[in-house]
């Protein structure tokens, strides 16, 4: 595909050619996934969507000249879908290893004690959780805890080990698609998104993303490149 500019998107342009992305389906073909796991297909069409739209934002970045404020929201749209990518990618990795957590227990209720006096200074209240036993079912695992579990199973990505450190730093990011969750007046996303929070996302990925466990073509992720130091 020749190397078309961003320019021949503009629709009043009437391009003859027009720069696009890579194919959807080349995302799909790229990705190892368990395809016997329940909802695989769906997890692998939404993973190659996201990767199409990083390949347009890395366009939009290399290519226009852009606010301060755009830049930023640029980096956080980068940044959460990055992640999105990443968490659907480990649940499928640690479900087709047999690391999800599982129970044969449901919680009904609880009930709780009034306050007793046990000492002369506390008071305490005794509460008793009830379970009945059921099939087993995967109980819910956060981002956080796929990362904890793939850095106690490295082969499952074969990557570097100083990938875990970074995923949990850039895994607070993810939580900011929820524009309330501020902690203080100043902790606003121009404040918390720049360019080397995205850059250190798109390390992330194309480490990850053309590893061996990951791939069979790694190629197809050579847009990713522009945030390896060294790499172009």
């Amino acid at each position: 595909m020749p190397d078309l500019s961003f320019e021949t998107l503009i629709e009043s342009r009437h391009a003859e050619s027009r720069w696009i992305p890579k194919h959807v389906s080349d995302y799909e073909y790229a990705i190892k996934l368990d395809t016997s796991l329940e909802n695989a297909y769906a997890l692998r069409k939404n993973i190659a969507y996201s990767l199409q739209y990083l390949e347009f934002l890395e366009k939009e970045l290399a290519e226009l000249k852009l606010t301060s404020v755009l830049y930023v929201m640029i980096y956080k749209s980068y940044v959460i879908t990055g992640m999105g990518i990443l968490e659907g990618l480990f649940s499928n990795k640690i479900k087709s290893h047999g690391w999800w957590p599982t129970s044969k227990l449901k919680s009904i209720g609880a009930v709780q004690s009034s306050k007793k006096n046990f000492d002369d200074e506390n008071q305490y209240i005794i509460k008793t959780e009830l379970f009945r036993p059921v099939e087993e079912y995967n109980l819910r695992m956060d981002l956080d805890g796929m990362i904890s579990k793939l850095t106690h199973h490295h082969e499952a990505l074969s990557v570097n080990h100083e990938v875990y450190p970074a995923l949990h730093r850039l895994k607070k990011f993810r939580n900011r698609v929820h524009l309330q969750m501020n902690e203080n007046q100043h902790d606003h996303d121009y404040n918390a998104f720049d360019f080397n929070v995205k850059k250190e996302m798109g390390q992330i990925l194309h480490e990850i993303l053309t590893s061996s466990a990951v791939t069979d073509r790694p190629e197809t992720f050579d847009f990713l490149k522009v945030n390896c130091d060294g790499e172009e």
